[in-house]
């Protein structure tokens, strides 16, 4: 399965095609890479919701791991540590899709795409990485 997202993404400042950065993720499945490539500041202005509604930090520090690193751009944010946990990324889209931010660009597109992606790599036994 390898999938391109990009066409979803538009920049969230000048509306043009998404002007970040494309990010990737990927897995190994039995020796043959396969991946999902995504505008990152379109799917980052998702991942964004919580830093922006300036939630308590009780609340904050019970969000998925891979929220916290995007928005503190420790780990895989800041390159150092491209693999990601696949449960806790699954965690980040059901926190998504039950948040105010979730849109149907998201539910339709992005939260089935990864969905499947990362539970194929939780089934195979793959490594899940995120490339930026």
């Amino acid at each position: 399965m390898t999938e391109d997202l990009t066409h979803l993404c538009i920049c969230p400042v000048c509306g043009a095609p998404d002007c970040g950065a494309e990010y990737t993720l990927w897995a190994e499945f039995e020796g043959k890479k396969e991946s999902v490539t995504f505008g990152g500041d379109s799917f980052g202005s998702y991942l964004n919701y919580w830093y922006y509604e300036g939630i308590p930090f009780c609340e904050y520090r019970k969000l998925p791991e891979f929220v916290r690193h995007h928005t503190e751009c420790i780990g895989w944010r800041d390159h150092d540590s491209p693999e990601i946990d696949a449960d806790d990324f699954l965690r980040t889209l059901e926190s998504i899709k039950n948040s105010k931010k979730s849109d149907q660009d998201f539910e339709e597109y992005y939260y089935p795409v990864f969905k499947r992606f990362v539970e194929n790599a939780i089934k195979n036994d793959s490594q899940l990485f995120i490339e930026i």
